[in-house]
C-alpha cells in the first residue's frame, strides 16, 4: 500500500477528501494531515509518503514553497498533486516546472481524482527498481558513510528514510561473523550461507522489536553488520538480543557465529563510535569462551596480552614433535590454546607463537632433506588467519599440520637411516676419541636420538655406548701396548675425560686394569 499525505489549511476540506475516495482500493493509505507547509513538512520527513495532495495556497509556507523545499532537501522521489481554486494559473505555469504531477481545480471530482491516483500508482509500480539494485548500492553507500563519521544534515536525512534508522535515539552497531566457513565451498555458496544469516539476524530481531527491520550491511562472505535502537543505558537487553543471535543462526552450514557489539551512542551521528567499538570487541574473539556474545560494556579496559609462547614450551614441542610422541604433543598444543584464552593473548601474539611452531617443525624437515609443501596441512596453518575461525578451529589445524609433521619425519628418519648407518659408524670410528654421544650423532645426522638407537642396536647388535666403548678400549689396548704413554694420557686420547673412569671401564670389559694389562703384556716379551 502507498502512502499519501493530505495538506489543506481548511479541515473540513480534508475531511471531504478522506470521504470522497476509496483511497485503499486506489492504492493508498492516508498516513496524516496538516493544516500548513511547515507542518506538512516535517510530516513528509517523518513519513516519507509515496505522495502529497496539497492546497497551493496555505499560510507560512504555501503548496509550491513546499514543494521546492522537499525537492531540495529530500532525495526520495515523491509525487505531488496541487488542488487550487480559480484565477490561480500562474501557480499551476510554476507546478509544471516542478514537476507536479497533475493540477486539479477545486472542487474536487471524484473520478477525475481516481484517475490520477490510478496513473499515479502505476507510475509508482512502474518506477525503475533501483529500490532492488540502485537503492541497495544507495543504501550501502550511506551507511558506509555513516559508518566513517560523516554526519551532515542531508545524509542523517536520507539514512533516516532509506535505511529506517532514527537520527535522534541512542543506536548500537552489531557485527555478526560466521567462522569456519568449509574452503570447499564456492563464492555462490558462501553467498547463499551470508544470506540464510541475514535471514535468520532479521528473525530475531523482529522477535525483540516487532517494528524494526534493520538493514544489513554485508561487508563480506563472512559476517553482517547492523545498527538497533537502545533506549535502555543498561546493556541487559541488548545481552538478551545477541544470546538470541547466537542461537538463532546455530546450524547454517558447518559455521560458528560470533556477536560483537559495540558501544551505545546517542544518536545517528556519533554511530563510527558503536562501529570502531564493535570491531575493537573482535579482537577479544580468542580471549572469550566459544559461541559467546562480546559486548563492549564487557571488555572495555581490558588489557590483552602481548607476548609470545614460553621458551621451555616450544622447545618442548619441537624435541616431542622429533620424538613422534603424539599424546605429549596434544598435551603441549592443548596447554598452549589454554593459556592463549585463559590470558588473553591479542591476535597478534597468538600468531606470532603459532608461527613459531610452524617455523620450527619446518626447519627440521629442511634440515632432513624434506619438503614441506608436500605437507598438505601446511598452506591452511600458515593463512589460518585469513578467514574468520574459531580458537577450536585454529587449534586444530596445527594438530593437523603437526600430526602429519611427525609422519614425514619418520619416513624421512628412515630413508636417510637405511643409507646413513655405514657414514655414521664410520664417523664414530674416527671421531670416537671426541666427546661425542648417541644425542650429538643424532643432531648432526638430522635423526631422532631414540630411533638412531634403535637403528644402531638393529644394524650391529649391540647398542651405541656399547660400540663406542669398545672402539675406545680396543685403541686405548693399542696403545699400552705400543706405547710409554702415562693411563692418563691414554684416557684423554680414547675420549675419557676422568681418568678414573677410564681405568673402571676398562676393567670392565677386559677383566683387569690397564695397569694389569700392560704389565702383561711386557712379561710375555
Amino acid at each position: 500500500m502507498r502512502k499519501a499525505i493530505l495538506v489543506d489549511d481548511e479541515m473540513f476540506a480534508r475531511r471531504g477528501l478522506v470521504g470522497l475516495i476509496p483511497w485503499e482500493k486506489c492504492g493508498f493509505q492516508i498516513v496524516g494531515e496538516a493544516e500548513d507547509g511547515e507542518e506538512a513538512l516535517a510530516l513528509i520527513e517523518r513519513e516519507m509518503p509515496d505522495l502529497v495532495i496539497t492546497d497551493i495556497r496555505m499560510p507560512v509556507l504555501d503548496g509550491l514553497e513546499l514543494i521546492q523545499t522537499v525537492q531540495e532537501r529530500i532525495s526520495k522521489e515523491i509525487k505531488f498533486i496541487i488542488i487550487s481554486g480559480y484565477g490561480d494559473f500562474k501557480y499551476a505555469q510554476q507546478a509544471v516546472r516542478y514537476g507536479v504531477h497533475d493540477y486539479l481545480l477545486k472542487p474536487i471530482d471524484e473520478n477525475e481524482l481516481m484517475e490520477t491516483l490510478g496513473r499515479i500508482n502505476e507510475m509508482l509500480n512502474e518506477r525503475p527498481t533501483w529500490q532492488e539494485g540502485g537503492k541497495l548500492l544507495f543504501q550501502i553507500s550511506l551507511f558506509e558513510q555513516l559508518l566513517s563519521g560523516k554526519s551532515d544534515e542531508k545524509l542523517l536525512a536520507d539514512a533516516s528514510q532509506y535505511l529506517g534508522l532514527p537520527i535522534d535515539k541512542p543506536l548500537r552497531y552489531v557485527a555478526l561473523e560466521l567462522n569456519n566457513v568449509p574452503s570447499r565451498l564456492s563464492e555462490d555458496e558462501k553467498n547463499e550461507q551470508i544470506g540464510e544469516l541475514k535471514e535468520a539476524v532479521i528473525k530475531v530481531v523482529k522477535r525483540h522489536a516487532p517494528d524494526q527491520e534493520p538493514f544489513i550491511y554485508i561487508p563480506s562472505p563472512y559476517g553482517l553488520g547492523f545498527l538497533i535502537p537502545s533506549s535502555d543505558p543498561k546493556p541487559d537487553g541488548v545481552k538478551r538480543l545477541a544470546d538470541d543471535l547466537i542461537r538463532g543462526t546455530t546450524g547454517i552450514g558447518e559455521c560458528v557465529t560470533s556477536v560483537y557489539i559495540g558501544e551505545r551512542t546517542a544518536g545517528l551521528d556519533q554511530v563510527k563510535a558503536s562501529y570502531m567499538t564493535a570491531m575493537e570487541t573482535m579482537k577479544y574473539k580468542f580471549a572469550q569462551a566459544p559461541k559467546a556474545a562480546i559486548l563492549y560494556d564487557d571488555i572495555k579496559g581490558t588489557a590483552l596480552q602481548y607476548k609470545e609462547l614460553e621458551q621451555t614450551q616450544y622447545t618442548e614441542l619441537m624435541e616431542r614433535l622429533e620424538e613422534h610422541d603424539s599424546e605429549a604433543i596434544t598435551k603441549l598444543v592443548d596447554a598452549m590454546f589454554a593459556a592463549f584464552r585463559e590470558q588473553g593473548f591479542a591476535l597478534e601474539s597468538m600468531r606470532a607463537s603459532i608461527s613459531r611452531c610452524v617455523h620450527g617443525a619446518t626447519r627440521i624437515i629442511q634440515t632432513m632433506q624434506g619438503d614441506v609443501n608436500k605437507l598438505a596441512s601446511f598452506n591452511p596453518i600458515m593463512h589460518w588467519d585469513n578467514e574468520p575461525r574459531t580458537l577450536e578451529s585454529v587449534k586444530g589445524l596445527l594438530m593437523e599440520f603437526l600430526t602429519e609433521c611427525t609422519a614425514y619425519m619418520a619416513s624421512l628418519r628412515s630413508k636417510i637411516g637405511k643409507g646413513e648407518i655405514g657414514k655414521i659408524k664410520s664417523y664414530i670410528e674416527s671421531h670416537y676419541a671426541s666427546n661425542i654421544s648417541l644425542k650429538s650423532i643424532a643432531k648432526l645426522f638430522y635423526m631422532n636420538p631414540v630411533y638412531l638407537g634403535q637403528l644402531f642396536k638393529k644394524s650391529y647388535g649391540m647398542y651405541f655406548n656399547e660400540f663406542l666403548l669398545q672402539i675406545r678400549i680396543q685403541e686405548a689396548k693399542s696403545q699400552l701396548r705400543q706405547t710409554d704413554k702415562k693411563i692418563y694420557e691414554i684416557a684423554a686420547n680414547v675420549g675419557f675425560g676422568n681418568a678414573d673412569y677410564f681405568v673402571c671401564q676398562f676393567e670392565k670389559v677386559e677383566g683387569k686394569t690397564p695397569t694389569e694389562y700392560k704389565n702383561a703384556m711386557i712379561a710375555k716379551t
